[in-house]
């Protein structure tokens, strides 16, 4: 399979080849990720200025910053001179200076000072370090390579109003609590897996059915943009899952939103991102592997829930092994409706397909 002769049927699974093929790896950092939205971190981790924070958005080296005038921007964390790795770690500075050979910028990327060099060798106007799209969505700061990507606020309108009404900017994000593990699997079937509800009875049989049971999940409102979901909770209020593609799912409850990003880091492999937003911090006393860590501080009011995402890696994983042989995709049932949404969401992206609009259920 090449980019060029890539099928998908939105109506049905993936076809195996997707998991596996470098040409579709290719194909996707293009299209998604060095041509979409990307989550890069939350807030508290740029809350004052000179703040920085290396991060890489598809695979592109990027520097994130607080400005001196306070408002967040995203650099590239190259240096104009050789291209060096400007940052490496996060840090506070008014300016950016290169390890190498000292070439300085300012927090707008302009290029203030070259060492030992005659005057005017260098033209610093044409020496800026380039700017990328940068926004922030309650909390969660998304960088975009592409200058004509749709604002944050068009890209999930969708769920837009059930998040606001759940109460999600009562909510204070927590960089130190957020963890990320490497998967063994293709980042797709990570994301996907994270966004539908099917699996719970059989993945999770002991851990999550119990108190978020399969027959209890919900569509909502969404399309290839933004999707939101729903399912029934023992012993406390629904809980709402909203899946932002290619690579954010979060599920919020009263007063918690816990998260899981995924990037790409290969055809077999992925970054697996998770974090959370709470009323208030999480106990230190819950401090060790984030699914204990985090989940457990959002549910101990209601229940004890055990840990889960070994189960979610496990899964994966293996649909990776599977991956190997080629099969004819089987067709998506409605509990499935997100996943669909999501196959929308590669065709949009990668085939030029225009979505279908927001589709709404009403849940009794």
């Amino acid at each position: 399979m090449s980019s060029h002769t890539l099928t998908i049927d939105p109506e049905r699974a993936l076809p195996s080849a997707v998991y596996r093929d470098p040409a579709v790896l290719a194909a996707e950092m293009r299209g998604i990720w060095r041509g979409d939205w990307v989550l890069a971190t939350t807030v508290d981790a740029l809350a004052s200025p000179g703040d920085q924070l290396p991060v890489v958005i598809g695979d592109q080296p990027v520097l994130l910053l607080r400005n001196q005038q306070g408002e967040l921007a995203a650099l590239s964390n190259l240096c104009a001179h050789r291209g060096t790795l400007l940052v490496d770690a996060p840090a506070n500075a008014k300016r950016i200076q290169c390890p190498y050979h000292a070439w300085t910028y300012n927090d707008a990327g302009r290029l203030l000072s070259v060492p030992y060099a005659p005057k005017d060798a260098v033209d610093k106007a044409a020496h800026c370090l380039p700017s990328y799209r940068i926004e922030s969505w309650h909390g969660l700061v998304f960088v975009s390579l592409n200058p004509d990507v749709e604002p944050l606020a068009e890209r999930f309108s969708a769920v837009e109003p059930h998040v606001t009404s759940r109460g999600i900017d009562g909510l204070h994000h927590w960089s130190d609590y957020q963890e990320t593990e490497v998967w063994d699997c293709n980042w797709k079937l990570a994301i996907v897996n994270a966004m539908e509800s099917y699996h719970l009875f059989q993945v999770h049989s002991k851990t999550l059915e119990p108190h978020t049971p399969t027959k209890g999940a919900y569509y909502i409102a969404g399309s290839a943009r933004a999707t939101a979901t729903g399912g029934t909770t023992k012993g406390t209020d629904d809980y709402l899952l909203i899946s932002l593609p290619p690579g954010f799912v979060g599920v919020l409850t009263p007063g918690s939103l816990v998260w899981q990003s995924v990037h790409p880091m290969g055809t077999d492999c992925c970054a697996v991102r998770t974090g959370g937003a709470f009323a208030s911090a999480p106990p230190a006393r819950l401090r060790g592997p984030i699914a204990r860590r985090i989940i457990k501080s959002v549910t101990d009011a209601a229940y004890p829930l055990p840990d889960f995402l070994h189960e979610d890696k496990a899964i994966c994983e293996r649909g990776q092994r599977g991956s190997i042989g080629d099969f004819t995709p089987g067709r998506l049932v409605p509990i499935e409706r997100v996943v669909a949404d999501f196959g929308h969401y590669l065709n949009w992206r990668l085939n030029d397909v225009e979505p279908p609009a927001v589709h709404t259920e009403v849940h009794p």
